[in-house]
């Protein structure tokens, strides 16, 4: 059984389709969990907030709708609900407050930016500063730190251009740490299909060689994503060329917030 937990909607911005489009296209390609994975609101404290996540105003249609579709779908797929979520420092406290009273299956962390909400250092941008990767590296095991998150989307989205050896000393944390507290990395669809810095050779040929567990991760923007096999099959390629089996069949762990069934034995 293949399974996804990394889906977006349109809700974020730059993603298309409706959820059940993504369900149906799920289904069509014997995909048996699917999960939503929208970007997490954050809880900025200017109201300009962001044009890459939802809104805060918008969680409780993200969830309302695919609860609805879980009951629909049920019989065809099992539709877990989750978010993409930066570890920001100075917010996370303030959003496991805000997520606490929904269903929440799992969060993953997919560490777009770093320092606080603030700042915004983006880590999508080229860098040969090892003060960045550092940076990058710690911030994600901080957050990873606090049992709160699932697995690590595209790990290797820095594209650092320093030296191997400085590269390797950071990532070999990143990598070794992520093993100890069973945290999965994940092989980008997205970013090898569309030729992006990630997945990256080295970062994971380093996971091979420490032995992480390795999932695959759609990505997805638009649902016809779900049923392309070529796509699919390019990351399985990419982790064979290195000695990696992927878990397909991974079933998401619980991040600890209030999932569905929980809230049910409450109100009875």
């Amino acid at each position: 059984m293949r399974t996804n937990y990394h889906t977006h909607t349109t809700r974020c911005g730059h993603a298309i389709g409706t959820e059940r489009e993504y369900v149906e296209h799920a289904i069509a390609a014997g995909i048996g969990i699917l999960g939503f994975s929208d970007h997490v609101p954050q809880p900025y404290r200017n109201e300009g907030g962001s044009n890459i996540r939802m809104r805060l105003t918008e969680l409780d249609s993200y969830v309302d709708t695919l609860l609805s579709l879980r009951k629909e779908y049920r019989r065809d797929i099992e539709i877990k609900i989750g978010f993409e979520a930066e570890y920001f420092p100075d917010l996370f406290a303030q959003l496991m407050e805000i997520l606490n009273p929904y269903p929440v299956d799992y969060l993953i962390m997919g560490q777009h930016y770093l320092g606080r909400a603030d700042e915004c250092i983006y880590t999508g941008q080229a860098t040969a500063d090892e003060g960045v990767l550092r940076q990058y590296t710690e911030q994600v095991l901080e957050g990873l730190g606090t049992g709160k998150f699932s697995f690590l989307a595209h790990p290797d989205i820095l594209p650092f251009q320093g030296a191997r050896a400085v590269y390797r000393k950071h990532m070999e944390k990143l990598c070794r740490e992520c093993k100890r507290m069973d945290i999965p990395l994940e092989i980008n669809r997205l970013g090898l299909y569309s030729g992006r810095n990630y997945p990256s050779h080295d970062f994971f040929s380093l996971a091979a060689e420490i032995g992480n567990e390795v999932i695959i991760g759609y990505d997805a923007h638009e649902p016809e994503v779900l049923t392309d096999e070529r796509a699919y099959e390019m990351c399985r390629e990419f982790a064979g060329n290195l000695g990696i089996t992927p878990n397909e069949a991974y079933r998401i762990k619980s991040c600890g917030l209030r999932r569905e069934e929980e809230m049910e034995k409450e109100q009875n």
